[in-house]
């Protein structure tokens, strides 16, 4: 058997990374619409498979948006490519992660 870390094997500060980078991925695809403003926060409920290819995505709660702004995140999670390269270690499949827009 393997020896394991406290964190039971994980590496939390590459998957602080891997979250960060999520969260980049989704901002830069994100098209915000007028009715999202500062202060937004939604967790976001994301099945990829390896590579980053995203099989669904769902918005979950907490989730402080509209249903446009909603459908918006929804929409960037799908074009987004999420991380893969760098992250195996840290990849799930099942992912969910907090949403946040600051303004």
């Amino acid at each position: 058997p393997q020896a394991q870390t406290g964190a039971n094997g994980v590496d939390n500060d590459l998957a602080a990374r891997y979250a960060a980078a999520i969260q980049a991925s989704v901002t830069n695809n994100w098209n915000r619409p007028d009715s999202a403003s500062a202060g937004l926060h939604c967790r976001i409920n994301v099945t990829q498979i390896p590579g980053g290819d995203v099989i669904s995505v769902s918005i979950g709660s907490p989730c402080n948006a509209d249903d446009v702004t909603r459908n918006s995140l929804e929409q960037a999670v799908k074009r987004a490519p999420l991380p893969y390269q760098g992250y195996e270690k840290v990849f799930q499949r099942n992912i969910t992660f907090n949403f946040r827009y600051d303004g």
